[in-house]
């Protein structure tokens, strides 16, 4: 009954924050991660639109607070798109099924992914709390992993726009659906 009420809210906040935005499109893709650390954890999120345009964060957060978040927004390249597409659309790709697990009370590595990538009438949700819960699909989600960290990685111009809601931090479930 929790896990039903818990859904329910996801998906009610998903919509009014969708209604919020006004006429934004529905990400044809996001991608969270993770990272713990001893002192801090670094949180990763990027949303990717139908019409290239992307909105990334990153943050540093330590004691369940943000030390300093930063926004991104551009357009990705169109190989990058390219490539993007080629990944997603890839028949292994989206055929794969990903049970979702309860995490368990104590989780040792964490290190969590959570992937939605949009579909004909519904997201394709796949979540993985650690390193370990990927393996069996890590020849489906490595292309897409050394994708998003390639363009991490381009050196992206700090934007003044607002973190977006989908990006925050404390939500335990950031999977998408219509």
């Amino acid at each position: 009954m929790t896990r039903l009420i818990s859904i329910l809210t996801l998906v009610f906040g998903i919509g009014l924050a969708s209604s919020a935005a006004g006429d934004r499109a529905k990400p044809r893709l996001m991608l969270t991660e993770s990272a713990p650390g001893t002192m801090s954890s670094l949180q990763y999120c990027l949303l990717v639109f139908p019409d290239r345009s992307f909105h990334a964060e990153r943050a540093t957060r330590k004691s369940g607070k943000d030390r300093e978040r930063n926004a991104y927004e551009g357009q990705l390249s169109e190989s990058d798109w390219s490539s993007l597409i080629a990944i997603l659309d890839a028949k292994d790709f989206r055929e794969m099924n990903v049970p979702r697990a309860a995490a368990p009370l104590i989780l040792e590595n964490s290190h969590p992914y959570t992937i939605s990538v949009a579909r004909e009438k519904s997201y394709q949700n796949i979540e993985f709390l650690t390193d370990e819960s990927m393996k069996p699909y890590e020849h489906q989600v490595k292309p897409l992993l050394r994708w998003w960290k390639s363009v991490r990685e381009s050196h992206m111009a700090t934007s003044k726009v607002s973190p977006d809601p989908s990006c925050a931090p404390d939500r335990d479930n950031t999977l998408f659906s219509f």
